[in-house]
């Protein structure tokens, strides 16, 4: 599928080897598998969260399409299509529906999403419990210059995600967006570690930001000098201290198993020099 400029975004290729795009155009996604019914689901690891009183909500699209800076490894291993129900046909042509309709039809993608996050809110109220949003569940997509208004329209929601987009990441830490506007209040990110972007992630510990670490075997004490907290507690991670490095076990046949790239973590790397962005005032 050719890259497509979409308002700053390019639709890329996607790493799901079941995914419609592989073959198809959105428009003839859409027309082949319908229009979503719901944006919004969620996890195992998501309603982990409840024990915590946060009530979540996550937004799966297929892996890849809207990920530009995941790496090899990153795109071969995507819980989005390795792991457990989410390799499943179905949920793949769920995801393919949505990034179908978010690509053709933003304005009706956008409409439903505010409509669901409107119930998510008033669940979780019903319930006793904080409502969380995970826009990125398998994507990478600047939510805060895409559609910053979600964030100042629900401001009960606490948003959060994880990024590889090192300048993202450097303009959360610095409290401003990429255009300069102030970084909502209530979004949170947090850093993913991949093969290679190691000096990205050192760069952001120091600057008093979180690293998500995908290893292989127990924990490790600590990693790139700074210490490491279980990840797979639940999901939201902003409730997580800083600077930390957050602990996922590997999952899913590939990250197990067959990982050659070095996206999982066996044995560290070496020190890198920060990137541009990185000043010591940064967080």
């Amino acid at each position: 599928m050719n890259e497509k400029k979409m308002r700053g975004l390019k639709v890329l290729r996607s790493g799901d080897p079941r995914s419609q795009f592989n073959t198809l155009s959105a428009k003839e996604v859409l027309a082949r598998l319908g229009r979503p019914k719901t944006l919004l689901s969620s996890s195992s690891k998501i309603r982990k969260g409840e024990a915590v009183g946060i009530l979540s909500k996550v937004l799966y699209l297929t892996s890849g399409l809207f990920c530009p800076a995941a790496s090899k490894g990153c795109l071969a291993s995507c819980l989005g299509h390795s792991s457990g129900f989410m390799k499943e046909q179905r949920a793949t042509s769920a995801r393919d529906r949505r990034s179908a309709l978010f690509i053709e039809d933003r304005e009706a993608f956008i409409e439903l999403l505010k409509h669901e996050i409107h119930e998510h809110v008033y669940e979780a109220e019903t319930l006793g419990m904080r409502p969380a949003i995970r826009l990125n569940g398998t994507s990478d997509i600047e939510w805060e210059s895409e559609h910053g208004e979600l964030f100042f329209q629900f401001p009960t929601v606490q948003f959060y995600d994880y990024t590889k987009l090192p300048q993202r990441m450097g303009s959360f830490l610095q409290r401003r967006t990429s255009e300069g506007r102030p970084w909502p209040s209530n979004y949170h990110l947090t850093f993913s570690l991949s093969e290679r972007n190691s000096h990205h992630a050192e760069a952001v510990l120091n600057a008093g930001g979180n690293v998500a670490v995908v290893f292989d075997g127990p924990l490790p004490e600590d990693h790139l000098g700074f210490p490491v907290i279980d990840g797979d507690k639940y999901d939201a991670r902003f409730l997580d201290p800083s600077p930390v490095v957050v602990g996922l076990s590997a999952k899913g046949f590939i990250a197990q198993d067959d990982d050659r790239t070095g996206f999982v973590v066996r044995t560290g790397g070496p020190s890198q020099q920060p990137p541009t962005w990185y000043s010591n005032n940064a967080a």
